[in-house]
Protein backbone atom coordinates (compact mmCIF):
# COMPACT_ATOMS: atom_id res chain seq x y z
CA UNK A 1 0.00 0.00 0.00
CA UNK A 2 1.04 3.63 -0.38
CA UNK A 3 2.09 5.09 2.99
CA UNK A 4 0.42 8.41 3.46
CA UNK A 5 -1.19 10.34 0.59
CA UNK A 6 -3.34 7.71 -1.08
CA UNK A 7 -4.04 8.67 -4.65
CA UNK A 8 -7.65 9.17 -5.68
CA UNK A 9 -7.48 5.84 -7.43
CA UNK A 10 -8.09 2.96 -6.95
CA UNK A 11 -11.17 2.09 -4.90
CA UNK A 12 -9.99 2.83 -1.37
CA UNK A 13 -9.90 6.59 -1.96
CA UNK A 14 -13.29 6.54 -3.62
CA UNK A 15 -14.63 6.05 -0.08
CA UNK A 16 -12.73 9.12 1.06
CA UNK A 17 -14.18 11.15 -1.80
CA UNK A 18 -17.66 10.06 -0.87
CA UNK A 19 -17.12 10.94 2.77
CA UNK A 20 -16.01 14.41 1.74
CA UNK A 21 -19.08 14.65 -0.51
CA UNK A 22 -16.97 15.61 -3.48
CA UNK A 23 -16.43 14.14 -6.89
CA UNK A 24 -12.89 13.85 -8.28
CA UNK A 25 -12.10 16.76 -10.56
CA UNK A 26 -8.95 15.22 -11.97
CA UNK A 27 -7.80 11.70 -12.61
CA UNK A 28 -5.28 11.84 -9.78
CA UNK A 29 -5.94 13.93 -6.69
CA UNK A 30 -3.83 13.71 -3.58
CA UNK A 31 -5.93 13.57 -0.42
CA UNK A 32 -4.97 13.72 3.23
CA UNK A 33 -4.80 10.24 4.71
CA UNK A 34 -5.93 9.66 8.27
CA UNK A 35 -5.06 6.74 10.53
CA UNK A 36 -8.62 5.48 10.02
CA UNK A 37 -8.09 5.51 6.25
CA UNK A 38 -4.88 3.51 6.62
CA UNK A 39 -6.52 0.96 8.91
CA UNK A 40 -9.45 0.51 6.52
CA UNK A 41 -7.10 0.20 3.57
CA UNK A 42 -4.93 -2.42 5.28
CA UNK A 43 -8.04 -4.34 6.33
CA UNK A 44 -9.49 -4.17 2.82
CA UNK A 45 -6.23 -5.35 1.23
CA UNK A 46 -5.89 -8.19 3.71
CA UNK A 47 -9.44 -9.42 3.12
CA UNK A 48 -9.09 -9.07 -0.64
CA UNK A 49 -5.83 -11.05 -0.65
CA UNK A 50 -7.35 -13.81 1.47
CA UNK A 51 -10.46 -14.05 -0.72
CA UNK A 52 -8.40 -14.04 -3.91
CA UNK A 53 -6.17 -16.83 -2.59
CA UNK A 54 -9.20 -18.91 -1.61
CA UNK A 55 -10.83 -18.44 -5.01
CA UNK A 56 -7.59 -19.22 -6.85
CA UNK A 57 -7.24 -22.42 -4.84
CA UNK A 58 -10.79 -23.34 -5.88
CA UNK A 59 -10.00 -22.70 -9.55
CA UNK A 60 -6.77 -24.70 -9.37
CA UNK A 61 -8.70 -27.82 -8.35
CA UNK A 62 -10.82 -27.80 -11.52
CA UNK A 63 -9.66 -30.24 -14.23
CA UNK A 64 -7.64 -28.69 -17.03
CA UNK A 65 -9.30 -27.13 -20.05
CA UNK A 66 -8.15 -29.90 -22.38
CA UNK A 67 -9.38 -32.62 -20.01
CA UNK A 68 -12.76 -30.96 -19.71
CA UNK A 69 -13.15 -30.48 -23.48
CA UNK A 70 -12.06 -34.08 -24.18
CA UNK A 71 -14.81 -35.32 -21.87
CA UNK A 72 -17.31 -33.10 -23.68
CA UNK A 73 -16.30 -34.56 -27.06
CA UNK A 74 -16.72 -38.11 -25.75
CA UNK A 75 -20.24 -37.31 -24.55
CA UNK A 76 -21.20 -35.78 -27.90
CA UNK A 77 -19.77 -38.65 -29.94
CA UNK A 78 -21.62 -41.18 -27.76
CA UNK A 79 -24.86 -39.52 -28.91
CA UNK A 80 -23.91 -38.90 -32.56
CA UNK A 81 -24.00 -42.08 -34.65
CA UNK A 82 -23.48 -41.20 -38.36
CA UNK A 83 -19.94 -41.88 -39.64
CA UNK A 84 -18.12 -38.84 -40.95
CA UNK A 85 -16.27 -35.72 -39.95
CA UNK A 86 -17.78 -33.16 -37.57
CA UNK A 87 -16.63 -29.64 -38.40
CA UNK A 88 -17.32 -26.85 -35.92
CA UNK A 89 -16.16 -23.26 -36.28
CA UNK A 90 -15.33 -20.76 -33.59
CA UNK A 91 -16.10 -17.08 -33.68
CA UNK A 92 -14.04 -14.47 -35.42
CA UNK A 93 -13.31 -11.05 -34.03
CA UNK A 94 -15.91 -8.44 -34.91
CA UNK A 95 -15.23 -4.77 -35.41
CA UNK A 96 -16.56 -2.24 -32.94
CA UNK A 97 -15.53 0.59 -35.21
CA UNK A 98 -12.65 1.26 -37.55
CA UNK A 99 -9.84 -1.07 -36.39
CA UNK A 100 -11.12 -1.44 -32.81
CA UNK A 101 -12.54 -4.85 -32.03
CA UNK A 102 -15.36 -5.90 -29.73
CA UNK A 103 -14.25 -7.81 -26.62
CA UNK A 104 -13.97 -11.40 -27.78
CA UNK A 105 -16.13 -14.14 -26.33
CA UNK A 106 -16.00 -17.57 -27.92
CA UNK A 107 -19.02 -19.38 -29.42
CA UNK A 108 -20.38 -21.62 -26.67
CA UNK A 109 -20.58 -24.82 -28.75
CA UNK A 110 -17.02 -24.40 -29.99
CA UNK A 111 -15.73 -23.62 -26.50
CA UNK A 112 -17.57 -26.71 -25.21
CA UNK A 113 -15.87 -29.01 -27.73
CA UNK A 114 -12.39 -27.48 -27.71
CA UNK A 115 -11.88 -25.17 -24.72
CA UNK A 116 -10.35 -22.60 -27.05
CA UNK A 117 -10.90 -18.93 -26.21
CA UNK A 118 -9.04 -17.52 -29.23
CA UNK A 119 -10.72 -16.07 -32.34
CA UNK A 120 -10.66 -17.55 -35.82
CA UNK A 121 -10.24 -21.26 -35.01
CA UNK A 122 -12.15 -24.33 -36.21
CA UNK A 123 -11.91 -28.05 -35.55
CA UNK A 124 -12.58 -31.38 -37.24
CA UNK A 125 -13.57 -34.49 -35.27
CA UNK A 126 -13.82 -37.98 -36.74
CA UNK A 127 -17.13 -39.26 -35.41
CA UNK A 128 -15.94 -42.90 -35.37
CA UNK A 129 -12.40 -42.63 -34.02
CA UNK A 130 -12.70 -39.38 -32.07
CA UNK A 131 -9.56 -38.06 -33.80
CA UNK A 132 -9.48 -34.34 -33.01
CA UNK A 133 -7.82 -31.95 -35.46
CA UNK A 134 -7.46 -28.33 -34.50
CA UNK A 135 -7.57 -25.76 -37.30
CA UNK A 136 -5.77 -22.50 -36.58
CA UNK A 137 -5.76 -19.18 -38.43
CA UNK A 138 -2.49 -18.35 -40.13
CA UNK A 139 -1.57 -14.87 -38.99
CA UNK A 140 0.64 -12.36 -40.76
CA UNK A 141 4.10 -12.52 -39.12
CA UNK A 142 4.11 -8.73 -38.95
CA UNK A 143 1.28 -8.90 -36.38
CA UNK A 144 3.78 -10.17 -33.82
CA UNK A 145 4.69 -6.54 -33.23
CA UNK A 146 1.14 -5.82 -32.14
CA UNK A 147 -0.05 -9.14 -30.72
CA UNK A 148 3.09 -10.80 -29.45
CA UNK A 149 4.54 -14.16 -30.48
CA UNK A 150 1.91 -16.70 -31.49
CA UNK A 151 2.02 -20.37 -30.44
CA UNK A 152 3.17 -22.93 -32.98
CA UNK A 153 0.87 -25.66 -34.30
CA UNK A 154 2.64 -28.13 -32.01
CA UNK A 155 2.15 -25.86 -28.99
CA UNK A 156 -1.56 -25.48 -29.79
CA UNK A 157 -2.04 -29.24 -30.14
CA UNK A 158 -0.37 -29.79 -26.78
CA UNK A 159 -2.28 -27.02 -25.01
CA UNK A 160 -5.71 -28.19 -26.14
CA UNK A 161 -5.14 -31.95 -26.37
CA UNK A 162 -5.54 -32.17 -30.16
CA UNK A 163 -4.36 -35.22 -32.09
CA UNK A 164 -3.22 -32.92 -34.85
CA UNK A 165 -3.14 -29.25 -35.76
CA UNK A 166 -3.15 -27.57 -39.15
CA UNK A 167 -3.81 -24.17 -40.63
CA UNK A 168 -7.35 -23.44 -41.74
CA UNK A 169 -6.15 -22.64 -45.27
CA UNK A 170 -5.01 -26.28 -45.57
CA UNK A 171 -8.35 -27.73 -44.46
CA UNK A 172 -9.60 -28.72 -47.92
CA UNK A 173 -6.44 -30.61 -48.76
CA UNK A 174 -6.27 -32.21 -45.32
CA UNK A 175 -9.83 -33.51 -45.45
CA UNK A 176 -9.52 -34.77 -49.01
CA UNK A 177 -6.38 -36.75 -48.21
CA UNK A 178 -7.48 -38.25 -44.90
CA UNK A 179 -11.27 -38.49 -45.12
CA UNK A 180 -12.01 -39.11 -48.78
CA UNK A 181 -15.64 -40.10 -49.35
CA UNK A 182 -16.86 -39.22 -45.87
CA UNK A 183 -19.59 -36.75 -45.06
CA UNK A 184 -18.94 -33.52 -43.23
CA UNK A 185 -21.47 -32.66 -40.53
CA UNK A 186 -21.84 -29.13 -39.26
CA UNK A 187 -24.03 -27.32 -36.81
CA UNK A 188 -26.77 -25.27 -38.54
CA UNK A 189 -25.08 -21.96 -37.74
CA UNK A 190 -21.82 -23.18 -39.33
CA UNK A 191 -23.25 -24.44 -42.62
CA UNK A 192 -23.10 -21.11 -44.47
CA UNK A 193 -19.47 -20.61 -43.43
CA UNK A 194 -18.27 -24.06 -44.45
CA UNK A 195 -17.31 -22.88 -47.92
CA UNK A 196 -14.64 -20.67 -46.36
CA UNK A 197 -12.97 -23.84 -45.09
CA UNK A 198 -13.49 -25.99 -48.16
CA UNK A 199 -12.41 -23.67 -50.94
CA UNK A 200 -14.18 -21.61 -53.57
CA UNK A 201 -15.51 -24.62 -55.49
CA UNK A 202 -17.12 -26.46 -52.60
CA UNK A 203 -15.98 -29.59 -50.83
CA UNK A 204 -13.41 -31.55 -52.81
CA UNK A 205 -12.01 -35.05 -52.63
CA UNK A 206 -15.40 -36.77 -52.56
CA UNK A 207 -16.51 -35.10 -49.33
CA UNK A 208 -20.13 -34.11 -48.90
CA UNK A 209 -21.35 -31.49 -46.47
CA UNK A 210 -24.56 -31.68 -44.48
CA UNK A 211 -26.27 -29.48 -41.90
CA UNK A 212 -27.00 -31.87 -39.10
CA UNK A 213 -29.87 -31.42 -36.68
CA UNK A 214 -28.74 -34.74 -35.23
CA UNK A 215 -25.39 -33.15 -34.37
CA UNK A 216 -27.14 -30.12 -32.88
CA UNK A 217 -29.28 -32.45 -30.74
CA UNK A 218 -26.21 -34.39 -29.58
CA UNK A 219 -24.39 -31.22 -28.54
CA UNK A 220 -27.48 -29.77 -26.82
CA UNK A 221 -28.19 -33.00 -24.94
CA UNK A 222 -24.58 -33.19 -23.78
CA UNK A 223 -24.46 -29.57 -22.67
CA UNK A 224 -27.67 -30.02 -20.67
CA UNK A 225 -26.08 -32.70 -18.47
CA UNK A 226 -23.19 -31.11 -16.63
CA UNK A 227 -19.97 -32.99 -15.96
CA UNK A 228 -18.17 -32.70 -12.63
CA UNK A 229 -15.77 -30.22 -14.24
CA UNK A 230 -18.70 -28.15 -15.55
CA UNK A 231 -20.22 -28.02 -12.08
CA UNK A 232 -16.85 -26.98 -10.66
CA UNK A 233 -16.73 -24.10 -13.16
CA UNK A 234 -20.22 -23.02 -12.15
CA UNK A 235 -19.23 -23.21 -8.48
CA UNK A 236 -16.25 -20.96 -9.10
CA UNK A 237 -18.29 -18.46 -11.13
CA UNK A 238 -20.88 -18.46 -8.35
CA UNK A 239 -18.30 -17.93 -5.61
CA UNK A 240 -16.80 -14.86 -7.28
CA UNK A 241 -20.20 -13.49 -8.29
CA UNK A 242 -21.56 -13.92 -4.76
CA UNK A 243 -18.71 -11.87 -3.33
CA UNK A 244 -19.37 -9.18 -5.93
CA UNK A 245 -23.08 -9.03 -5.06
CA UNK A 246 -22.43 -8.63 -1.36
CA UNK A 247 -19.74 -6.03 -2.00
CA UNK A 248 -22.44 -3.95 -3.69
CA UNK A 249 -24.68 -4.24 -0.64
CA UNK A 250 -21.89 -3.12 1.65
CA UNK A 251 -20.92 -0.16 -0.52
CA UNK A 252 -24.40 1.07 -1.40
CA UNK A 253 -25.44 4.52 -0.22
CA UNK A 254 -28.35 6.76 -1.13
CA UNK A 255 -27.40 9.26 -3.82
CA UNK A 256 -25.16 6.87 -5.72
CA UNK A 257 -25.88 5.96 -9.30
CA UNK A 258 -26.85 2.45 -10.28
CA UNK A 259 -23.74 2.27 -12.46
CA UNK A 260 -21.56 2.83 -9.40
CA UNK A 261 -22.98 -0.36 -7.94
CA UNK A 262 -22.42 -2.12 -11.26
CA UNK A 263 -18.83 -0.90 -11.19
CA UNK A 264 -18.35 -2.50 -7.78
CA UNK A 265 -19.64 -5.80 -9.12
CA UNK A 266 -17.22 -5.61 -12.05
CA UNK A 267 -14.33 -4.62 -9.78
CA UNK A 268 -14.75 -7.72 -7.64
CA UNK A 269 -15.30 -10.14 -10.52
CA UNK A 270 -12.35 -8.77 -12.47
CA UNK A 271 -10.19 -8.95 -9.35
CA UNK A 272 -11.30 -12.58 -9.07
CA UNK A 273 -10.02 -13.29 -12.58
CA UNK A 274 -13.43 -13.41 -14.28
CA UNK A 275 -13.24 -11.01 -17.21
CA UNK A 276 -16.68 -11.57 -18.69
CA UNK A 277 -20.20 -11.37 -17.36
CA UNK A 278 -22.67 -13.90 -18.70
CA UNK A 279 -25.17 -11.18 -19.67
CA UNK A 280 -25.64 -7.41 -19.20
CA UNK A 281 -25.98 -6.69 -15.50
CA UNK A 282 -29.33 -5.45 -14.22
CA UNK A 283 -28.98 -2.92 -11.41
CA UNK A 284 -32.46 -1.51 -10.89
CA UNK A 285 -33.38 0.84 -8.06
CA UNK A 286 -36.98 1.54 -7.07
CA UNK A 287 -39.45 1.62 -9.94
CA UNK A 288 -36.74 0.56 -12.41
CA UNK A 289 -37.05 -2.96 -11.02
CA UNK A 290 -40.46 -3.20 -12.70
CA UNK A 291 -38.63 -3.38 -16.04
CA UNK A 292 -37.56 -7.02 -16.23
CA UNK A 293 -34.50 -6.57 -18.44
CA UNK A 294 -33.58 -3.06 -17.29
CA UNK A 295 -29.93 -2.42 -18.14
CA UNK A 296 -29.58 1.37 -18.37
CA UNK A 297 -28.18 1.41 -14.82
CA UNK A 298 -27.90 5.21 -14.74
CA UNK A 299 -30.50 6.36 -12.19
CA UNK A 300 -29.84 7.66 -8.70
CA UNK A 301 -30.49 5.33 -5.77
CA UNK A 302 -33.00 6.63 -3.23
CA UNK A 303 -32.60 6.08 0.51
CA UNK A 304 -35.91 4.26 0.99
CA UNK A 305 -35.69 2.17 -2.17
CA UNK A 306 -34.98 -1.45 -2.88
CA UNK A 307 -32.33 -2.34 -5.45
CA UNK A 308 -32.80 -5.42 -7.62
CA UNK A 309 -29.52 -6.77 -9.01
CA UNK A 310 -29.34 -9.61 -11.52
CA UNK A 311 -25.71 -10.24 -12.39
CA UNK A 312 -23.32 -13.13 -12.90
CA UNK A 313 -19.77 -13.61 -14.11
CA UNK A 314 -18.32 -16.36 -16.32
CA UNK A 315 -15.53 -18.85 -15.73
CA UNK A 316 -14.51 -20.81 -18.84
CA UNK A 317 -17.75 -19.52 -20.39
CA UNK A 318 -19.86 -21.11 -17.60
CA UNK A 319 -21.88 -18.32 -16.03
CA UNK A 320 -23.48 -17.72 -12.68
CA UNK A 321 -26.97 -16.19 -12.79
CA UNK A 322 -27.77 -14.62 -9.41
CA UNK A 323 -30.53 -12.18 -8.48
CA UNK A 324 -30.94 -10.48 -5.14
CA UNK A 325 -32.98 -7.54 -3.90
CA UNK A 326 -31.68 -5.47 -0.99
CA UNK A 327 -32.66 -2.26 0.86
CA UNK A 328 -30.53 0.83 0.29
CA UNK A 329 -30.96 1.76 3.96
CA UNK A 330 -29.67 -1.63 5.08
CA UNK A 331 -33.00 -2.56 6.62
CA UNK A 332 -36.26 -3.68 5.01
CA UNK A 333 -39.40 -1.77 5.97
CA UNK A 334 -42.37 -3.81 7.16
CA UNK A 335 -44.04 -3.60 3.74
CA UNK A 336 -40.82 -4.50 1.93
CA UNK A 337 -40.34 -7.44 4.29
CA UNK A 338 -43.82 -8.74 3.52
CA UNK A 339 -43.19 -8.74 -0.22
CA UNK A 340 -39.69 -10.15 0.10
CA UNK A 341 -40.83 -12.94 2.43
CA UNK A 342 -43.54 -13.97 -0.02
CA UNK A 343 -41.06 -14.25 -2.90
CA UNK A 344 -38.62 -16.16 -0.71
CA UNK A 345 -41.36 -18.55 0.39
CA UNK A 346 -42.25 -19.33 -3.23
CA UNK A 347 -38.60 -19.89 -4.07
CA UNK A 348 -37.91 -22.23 -1.18
CA UNK A 349 -41.02 -24.26 -1.98
CA UNK A 350 -40.10 -24.45 -5.66
CA UNK A 351 -36.52 -25.52 -4.93
CA UNK A 352 -37.87 -28.38 -2.81
CA UNK A 353 -39.63 -29.60 -5.96
CA UNK A 354 -36.44 -29.56 -8.06
CA UNK A 355 -36.04 -33.33 -7.99
CA UNK A 356 -34.89 -35.90 -10.53
CA UNK A 357 -37.84 -37.21 -12.55
CA UNK A 358 -40.20 -34.32 -11.80
CA UNK A 359 -42.20 -33.00 -14.74
CA UNK A 360 -41.51 -29.28 -15.10
CA UNK A 361 -44.98 -27.98 -15.92
CA UNK A 362 -47.20 -30.16 -13.75
CA UNK A 363 -44.97 -31.08 -10.82
CA UNK A 364 -42.89 -27.90 -10.42
CA UNK A 365 -44.63 -24.96 -12.07
CA UNK A 366 -48.23 -25.77 -11.12
CA UNK A 367 -47.76 -26.12 -7.33
CA UNK A 368 -45.43 -23.11 -7.30
CA UNK A 369 -48.04 -20.99 -9.04
CA UNK A 370 -50.72 -22.20 -6.62
CA UNK A 371 -48.63 -21.11 -3.65
CA UNK A 372 -47.93 -17.79 -5.37
CA UNK A 373 -51.70 -17.21 -5.76
CA UNK A 374 -52.26 -17.94 -2.08
CA UNK A 375 -49.61 -15.43 -1.11
CA UNK A 376 -51.19 -12.77 -3.34
CA UNK A 377 -54.33 -13.27 -1.26
CA UNK A 378 -52.36 -13.12 2.00
CA UNK A 379 -50.71 -9.86 0.95
CA UNK A 380 -54.05 -8.35 0.01
CA UNK A 381 -52.94 -7.78 -3.59
CA UNK A 382 -55.68 -10.03 -4.89
CA UNK A 383 -59.05 -11.31 -3.73
CA UNK A 384 -61.17 -14.36 -4.42
CA UNK A 385 -59.91 -17.95 -4.35
CA UNK A 386 -56.64 -19.61 -5.30
CA UNK A 387 -58.40 -21.46 -8.12
CA UNK A 388 -59.90 -18.25 -9.49
CA UNK A 389 -56.52 -16.49 -9.46
CA UNK A 390 -54.80 -19.49 -11.05
CA UNK A 391 -57.41 -19.98 -13.77
CA UNK A 392 -57.31 -16.28 -14.70
CA UNK A 393 -53.48 -16.09 -14.64
CA UNK A 394 -53.51 -13.36 -12.01
CA UNK A 395 -50.12 -14.53 -10.73
CA UNK A 396 -48.66 -13.88 -14.19
CA UNK A 397 -49.57 -10.21 -13.87
CA UNK A 398 -47.08 -9.99 -11.01
CA UNK A 399 -44.54 -12.46 -12.41
CA UNK A 400 -44.56 -12.17 -16.22
CA UNK A 401 -41.51 -14.44 -16.63
CA UNK A 402 -40.94 -18.13 -16.06
CA UNK A 403 -39.79 -19.78 -12.86
CA UNK A 404 -36.43 -20.89 -14.21
CA UNK A 405 -34.29 -22.03 -17.14
CA UNK A 406 -31.26 -24.14 -17.93
CA UNK A 407 -27.92 -22.57 -17.01
CA UNK A 408 -24.44 -23.32 -18.30
CA UNK A 409 -22.27 -21.82 -21.04
CA UNK A 410 -25.25 -19.68 -22.03
CA UNK A 411 -27.32 -17.91 -19.42
CA UNK A 412 -30.39 -19.45 -21.08
CA UNK A 413 -28.62 -22.69 -21.84
CA UNK A 414 -29.45 -25.27 -24.49
CA UNK A 415 -31.07 -28.69 -24.30
CA UNK A 416 -33.14 -30.86 -26.65
CA UNK A 417 -36.27 -29.19 -25.20
CA UNK A 418 -34.89 -25.66 -25.48
CA UNK A 419 -33.98 -23.37 -22.55
CA UNK A 420 -36.64 -24.84 -20.22
CA UNK A 421 -36.69 -28.48 -19.07
CA UNK A 422 -39.52 -30.89 -19.72
CA UNK A 423 -38.45 -33.32 -17.00
CA UNK A 424 -35.66 -32.76 -14.51
CA UNK A 425 -32.65 -35.08 -14.74
CA UNK A 426 -29.57 -35.54 -12.60
CA UNK A 427 -26.90 -33.26 -14.05
CA UNK A 428 -29.27 -30.46 -15.02
CA UNK A 429 -28.51 -27.01 -13.63
CA UNK A 430 -31.67 -24.91 -13.55
CA UNK A 431 -32.29 -21.46 -12.09
CA UNK A 432 -35.09 -20.80 -9.61
CA UNK A 433 -36.08 -17.14 -9.83
CA UNK A 434 -39.54 -16.16 -8.66
CA UNK A 435 -40.29 -12.46 -8.63
CA UNK A 436 -43.03 -10.05 -7.72
CA UNK A 437 -43.27 -6.88 -9.81
CA UNK A 438 -45.65 -3.98 -10.23
CA UNK A 439 -45.60 -3.51 -14.00
CA UNK A 440 -48.05 -0.85 -15.18
CA UNK A 441 -48.17 -2.37 -18.67
CA UNK A 442 -49.45 -5.61 -17.16
CA UNK A 443 -51.74 -4.21 -14.47
CA UNK A 444 -53.56 -1.39 -16.26
CA UNK A 445 -55.25 -3.64 -18.86
CA UNK A 446 -56.15 -6.10 -16.09
CA UNK A 447 -58.01 -3.36 -14.19
CA UNK A 448 -60.31 -3.05 -17.20
CA UNK A 449 -60.65 -6.78 -17.89
CA UNK A 450 -64.14 -8.12 -17.05
CA UNK A 451 -62.86 -11.23 -15.25
CA UNK A 452 -59.56 -10.01 -13.81
CA UNK A 453 -60.49 -6.63 -12.40
CA UNK A 454 -62.67 -8.16 -9.69
CA UNK A 455 -59.75 -10.30 -8.50
CA UNK A 456 -57.36 -7.37 -7.98
CA UNK A 457 -57.14 -4.98 -5.05
CA UNK A 458 -55.93 -1.83 -6.80
CA UNK A 459 -55.52 0.33 -3.69
CA UNK A 460 -53.16 -2.20 -2.09
CA UNK A 461 -51.28 -2.67 -5.35
CA UNK A 462 -50.82 1.09 -5.65
CA UNK A 463 -49.35 1.24 -2.15
CA UNK A 464 -46.67 -1.28 -3.13
CA UNK A 465 -46.04 0.15 -6.59
CA UNK A 466 -43.07 2.41 -5.66
CA UNK A 467 -41.02 -0.67 -4.73
CA UNK A 468 -40.87 -1.66 -8.41
CA UNK A 469 -40.13 -5.33 -8.00
CA UNK A 470 -38.33 -8.09 -6.14
CA UNK A 471 -36.52 -11.13 -7.53
CA UNK A 472 -34.54 -13.85 -5.75
CA UNK A 473 -32.60 -16.23 -8.00
CA UNK A 474 -30.46 -19.25 -7.20
CA UNK A 475 -28.78 -21.85 -9.43
CA UNK A 476 -29.79 -25.44 -8.61
CA UNK A 477 -27.94 -28.64 -9.54
CA UNK A 478 -30.27 -31.63 -9.86
CA UNK A 479 -28.70 -34.70 -8.28
CA UNK A 480 -29.61 -38.39 -8.25
CA UNK A 481 -30.97 -37.74 -4.77
CA UNK A 482 -32.30 -34.26 -4.08
CA UNK A 483 -30.55 -31.13 -5.33
CA UNK A 484 -27.67 -28.83 -4.50
CA UNK A 485 -27.99 -25.04 -4.36
CA UNK A 486 -24.81 -23.73 -6.01
CA UNK A 487 -25.64 -20.14 -5.07
CA UNK A 488 -26.10 -20.78 -1.35
CA UNK A 489 -23.02 -23.02 -1.36
CA UNK A 490 -21.07 -20.01 -2.71
CA UNK A 491 -21.98 -18.06 0.43
CA UNK A 492 -24.79 -16.00 -1.11
CA UNK A 493 -27.29 -15.23 1.65
CA UNK A 494 -30.98 -14.44 1.13
CA UNK A 495 -32.92 -14.45 4.38
CA UNK A 496 -34.05 -11.01 5.52
CA UNK A 497 -31.84 -11.15 8.62
CA UNK A 498 -28.78 -12.30 6.67
CA UNK A 499 -29.22 -9.70 3.92
CA UNK A 500 -29.56 -6.91 6.47
CA UNK A 501 -26.48 -8.15 8.34
CA UNK A 502 -24.47 -8.30 5.11
CA UNK A 503 -25.57 -4.77 4.16
CA UNK A 504 -24.24 -3.45 7.45
CA UNK A 505 -20.96 -5.37 7.33
CA UNK A 506 -17.86 -3.25 6.83
CA UNK A 507 -16.50 -3.45 3.33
Amino acid sequence: MRPCGLLCWPACTYVSQRRLRARPTARFTRLPCTRTDLTRHRSFRARTSTRAATLQDSADRIPSVKQQAAEHRRHVLARFLPPGVIVVQGKKETARNSDVMQPFRQDSNFAYLTGIQRPGFACAIDSETGHFTLLAPKLDPQLVVWMGAQPSLEDLAEEYGADGCAYIEDFDTLMASKHDGLSIYTLPEDAQNLQELTGKHGVSGGLHSSRSTELEDAVSASRALKTDADVACLRHASAVSAQAHMAMWQGCQAGMHEYELEAEFLRVTLAGGLRHTGYPSIVAAGRNAATLHYDQNNALVGKDELVLVDAGAEYRCFTADISRTFPVSGKFTAAQSDLYSAVLQVQEHAISLYQKGKGWKQEVIRPSRQLYCQLLLDLGLAKGSVDALYDNDIDKLFQPHGLGHFLGMDVHDVSPSGPVPEQLQAGHVVTCEPGLYFVDHMLQPAYEHPQKRGLLNQSVIDSFRPFGGIRIEDNILIQSQGNHNLTEAAGMVKSIEAVEAACKASS
